[in-house]
């Protein structure tokens, strides 16, 4: 149904070593989550396959993609450049690679920020980049295990140690994120 073989040759061109190898990781930990828990292995090895296809886009060029996308980057949103590749991800694998299947677009749009009643497919993509097999951050062992049990404990303990990473910083925090982690907890207490 999808050509996997043309996008991974695509990344291989556009992405560095490094963001290529990521990506493959994340799309194999993605097919491994999506088995686990009953949803199109395909769809999410796509969506993992090009989750960071804009990530190392100049920022100009994300943002053109953006607007032409119809959205109008909010403070919040322009000014975090780390955030611009989950919307100009989306617009370019919709407006250019024409993909049109709603799961891998909203995958792709929120695999950084999260966002309120995720998905159950947008949370494997949102976790299979925070737990794939190139990642080795602090803690990033229990990241997995805590997922591996239950998607909505690896989202809580991931957006935790987003919040807590980003405010540490003095960055601006997506309202996506605290309306994500909010969500988890009524959803982990419902």
């Amino acid at each position: 149904m999808y050509n996997t073989e043309e996008y991974i040759k695509l990344i291989k061109e556009t992405l560095s070593p490094y963001r290529f190898n990521h990506s493959i990781c994340v799309a194999k930990r993605a097919k491994e989550l999506a088995e686990k828990h009953g949803i199109d292995e395909e769809k999410a090895y796509v969506a993992g396959i090009l989750h960071d296809i804009t990530k190392e886009m100049p920022n100009d060029e994300q943002i053109k993609l953006i607007e032409e996308n119809g959205h109008k980057l909010a403070y919040y949103e322009a000014g975090n450049h780390r955030i611009f590749h989950q919307m100009s991800g989306e617009a370019y694998v919709k407006n250019v690679l024409k993909i049109a299947d709603k799961d891998i677009l909203s995958g792709i749009r929120y695999h950084t920020t999260g966002r309120e009643n995720m998905t159950l497919f947008e949370m494997i993509i949102y976790l299979a980049d925070f737990t794939s097999a190139d990642r080795n951050y602090p803690d990033v062992d229990i990241m997995r295990e805590k997922t591996d049990k239950n998607l909505l404990d690896g989202m809580l303990y991931s957006l935790q140690y987003t919040i807590k990473d980003v405010v540490s910083k003095g960055r601006i925090l997506h309202p996506d994120t605290l309306s994500c982690y909010n969500w988890t907890i009524k959803e982990l207490s419902g």
